[in-house]
């Protein structure tokens, strides 16, 4: 994985603590930037969730061999108790196995399995996974497109104003900068109806704690290192922008250079038009964990 340039590794049958600290010291220096997606698949791991959850850097819910190992009955409880906790905790999770199964073979799914990818989306999971529908199934693209519509009506949906009520109340006081400008940022999105966030990050943390208080506008992530977008694909809500320009001698100007692309991107994507309310959230100087600032423009 080191060799190949991995940015994250999903770990399978993970059941304590310990397995995850084993991975990283496998990984070593080399590896440090490696994510460690745990995946849950078995009752111990259930049962000592938490320790997991602090050791890991996300988690999957694999509920296939989850429902092998536990009560067919009690995966849903599950489900819900890690995402709720990996959402507490500001940590990806991915929901995953037989999401789609029948699109194996049939080119459209059950009304079960589309309302059980849309109550993934509406508990709060960050990404909903394919595995044997574009593996080996007969229909990848259209399971793919299916489940691509059915996450956009739930988001649709989705009730984040509760949500983000609910994730303010449960953080502790006093927060750090970059908490505080995170949680400023999502209330600020409700109160002007804002289009877009944009945020400026160098190791995407930024990025990472607004998805984390769920706004109901896009997220732009602009960043020049590649890993840093490529991981950011975890993260509700996120779109990663690689910016691949030379750095202008001026830090200001190569700062409005970055907003003004990605606010040319959400032009193009039709996330924003004229007039439009967007939030940028960057720096106060270059480098990364300096992000203290937030700004609304209008588009122009």
């Amino acid at each position: 994985g080191i060799e190949q340039d991995v940015d994250m590794v999903f770990a399978s049958f993970i059941r304590k603590k310990q397995d995850v600290l084993e991975i990283k010291k496998t990984l070593g220096e080399k590896g440090k930037h490696i994510m460690i997606i745990s995946k849950l698949e078995n009752e111990e791991g259930c049962e000592k969730f938490d320790e997991i959850l602090e050791a890991s850097d996300g988690i999957m819910v694999a509920r296939g061999d989850l429902g092998i190992e536990i009560p067919a009955e009690k995966v849903f409880l599950a489900q819900k108790m890690m995402i709720g906790r990996c959402n507490l905790a500001r940590k990806p999770v991915i929901c995953a196995t037989q999401m789609l199964e029948s699109m194996v073979k049939n080119p459209r799914p059950t009304r079960a399995e589309a309302s059980d990818v849309a109550n993934a989306v509406l508990d709060g999971a960050d990404c909903v996974m394919l595995s044997g529908e574009t593996a080996k199934g007969k229909y990848p693209l259209e399971a793919v497109q299916m489940m691509h519509k059915i996450a956009r009506e739930a988001e649709a949906a989705f009730f984040h104003d509760s949500m983000f009520d609910d994730l303010r109340k449960s953080t502790k006081v006093p927060c750090e900068q970059d908490l505080t400008i995170a949680m400023a940022t999502v209330e600020a999105s409700y109160k002007c109806q804002a289009g877009a966030i944009i945020v400026l990050t160098t190791s995407g943390k930024s990025a990472q704690l607004i998805s984390s208080f769920r706004p109901r506008c896009p997220i732009l992530s602009v960043t020049r290192d590649e890993r840093t977008a490529r991981q950011l694909h975890l993260f509700r809500g996120v779109f990663p922008i690689h910016y691949e320009k030379p750095r202008a001698e001026e830090w200001s100007t190569d700062m409005d250079d970055r907003i003004k692309m990605a606010i040319d991107i959400a032009k193009s994507r039709l996330f924003v038009e004229k007039n439009d309310m967007v939030i940028c959230v960057t720096g106060w100087r270059k480098g990364s964990g300096f992000t203290n600032t937030m700004r609304i423009i209008a588009v122009s």
